[in-house]
């Protein structure tokens, strides 16, 4: 019976290129005997980290406060964002293709209680393939950058990062019909897109 759930549970509604089959963070937590729910959240976080950061091909994060490049799953402390965004690049891009960049929280207001999921910070269409090459963040914004801000006393927040190659002669069908970053649903906004090209994700929490 546990085998039987917890194969139900596995099935993935977030596509990554890598083909590993995520634990989808819309579903309901098993809760293992002896196991809390909030041990089940963190080790289903565990499993996601783990494919995301494990992706065949990252995206690169810099912010200007920051002497080099953030790392997959690197904790950044809160303090140090001042609303600007960071430089996105991706080598792979191909420089005559647009390209959709997506950063959401999946941990919105907190990773045990994720009921805003997805939080929406930043949504970029038609960023130019060589300008990503470059790590230039150009394109048309359909979410304007907002820093970290998870709540007091909320726990670790994961910031993700997904890149989407646009279809070429489409580039512009991709609209936002809302203006409210809580709960954004990331699988159907991106649901013509195929799967992300690149991926990457960074840690923040309010310590206060």
């Amino acid at each position: 019976m546990f085998q039987s759930n917890r194969k139900n549970k596995m099935e993935c509604k977030l596509p990554f290129v890598v083909g590993v089959c995520l634990v989808t963070l819309t579903l309901f937590y098993l809760v293992i005997p002896g196991q809390s729910q909030e041990e089940e959240v963190l080790r289903d976080q565990s499993e996601i980290d783990s494919a995301v950061c494990n992706s065949a091909k990252q995206l690169t994060l810099q912010y200007d406060f920051m002497n080099g490049k953030i790392s997959c799953d690197q904790d950044v402390p809160l303090g140090l964002f001042h609303n600007r965004p960071p430089k996105v690049a991706f080598s792979y891009a191909d420089k005559n293709a647009n390209y959709l960049l997506a950063m959401v929280d999946p941990d919105a207001p907190s990773s045990a209680n994720p009921t805003q999921k997805y939080w929406l910070h930043w949504l970029v269409t038609q960023m130019k393939g060589s300008d990503l090459q470059e790590g230039k963040t150009t394109g048309n914004p359909l979410m304007d950058y907002a820093d970290p801000s998870p709540p007091a006393g909320s726990g670790q927040h994961r910031y993700q990062f997904y890149l989407y190659q646009l279809q070429k002669g489409h580039e512009q069908d991709v609209t936002l019909t809302s203006n409210h970053r809580g709960k954004f649903d990331l699988q159907a906004f991106v649901a013509n897109l195929g799967k992300p090209v690149a991926v990457t994700q960074f840690k923040t929490k309010n310590a206060k």
